[in-house]
């Protein structure tokens, strides 16, 4: 599927690739200022089919040094000391990707936040990482994808790792005190479009009964040359906002977990534009709250 990729963006390992701010229930039914920092680094070493996360990676090792720079440049820009998410199209403690040296110079910058968020693949949730959550003065979430719980569909995700794997992996945060963010996938390849619903469900339901404090629902996109290959040959199909918008509504009744659907991009999967930032502001709403409302009546789509 690699083959099929279109070309990277250019990126830099001196700067961060962008900072972005939003409201954050957090699991006591709180809200709290919640900023993303968007590293530049190496490429993640899985390739996921329906990743398009590498399109902002490096093609070498991350220098050493390199994020800690990132990142004091991207502090400059956020005013609260919260929550702060490190997403770095990778996994935060692959050393190809987060230098192993730059921890100490990472976790100075941290020192101020009542919580740090990083993504990671449970093969690299090693020592490394529990070391990094002792050190850390405010609290640690590692955020892993699950992605689905389907038996068929899972392996041929080349995620390379199994529900067991994230399931032990929940088990030793759980353990250390380390908190737990899940990634679902709503339109995954292989499956036809009547099921899905059914088995994000089923993957939320299964990510809250393991301790995921946070489930994220990402829509599928395409783009990434895989995905639109696999529609060619009737593997795969873009979702719906409407299906979207059923997901988090109901997710919202099934689990306690704090659920959020991922706004990214969202015009992709609107069929209407006039409703569209209505419909954006709804899903907001439901995010601070946690409670679903009556959805958007648009006299051109509905």
């Amino acid at each position: 599927m690699r083959s099929l990729r279109g070309r990277k963006s250019e990126v830099a390992a001196s700067v961060p690739i962008r900072v972005s701010h939003e409201e954050e229930r957090l699991p006591n039914g709180t809200v709290a200022a919640a900023s993303t920092v968007f590293l530049a680094g190496k490429e993640c070493p899985f390739h996921c089919v329906y990743c398009d996360l590498w399109r902002e990676t490096l093609d070498r090792r991350t220098p050493p040094g390199a994020i800690p720079r990132q990142l004091e440049i991207a502090l400059g820009e956020i005013e609260h000391r919260s929550l702060l998410k490190l997403y770095n199209a990778s996994n935060f403690f692959d050393p190809a990707a987060v230098p192993t040296e730059d921890d100490a110079a990472l976790l100075a910058l941290l020192g101020d936040f009542e919580g740090v968020t990083v993504e990671c693949h449970p093969h690299f949730v090693t020592e490394r990482c529990f070391r990094f959550a002792q050190r850390l003065e405010g609290r640690l979430q590692v955020a892993i994808g699950l992605e689905t719980v389907h038996p068929e569909v899972l392996p041929k995700l080349n995620k390379q790792m199994t529900v067991a794997d994230f399931d032990l992996c929940a088990a030793e945060l759980r353990r250390r005190g380390i908190g737990l963010r899940a990634f679902v996938l709503l339109g995954v390849p292989y499956l036809e479009m009547s099921r899905q619903l059914d088995w994000c469900m089923r993957s939320v339901e299964h990510a809250a009964a393991v301790g995921a404090e946070v489930i994220s629902i990402i829509p599928v996109r395409g783009g990434n040359g895989a995905m639109e290959d696999l529609q060619e040959r009737g593997l795969w199909s873009p979702i719906s906002l409407d299906l979207l918008e059923q997901a988090l509504d109901t997710a919202l009744g099934r689990v306690d977990a704090v659920v959020q659907v991922d706004l990214w991009d969202l015009e992709r999967f609107a069929g209407c534009r006039r409703c569209l930032d209505a419909r954006r502001e709804r899903l907001l709403g439901i995010h601070r709250t946690g409670v679903t409302v009556a959805v958007v009546e648009c006299a051109a789509c509905r």
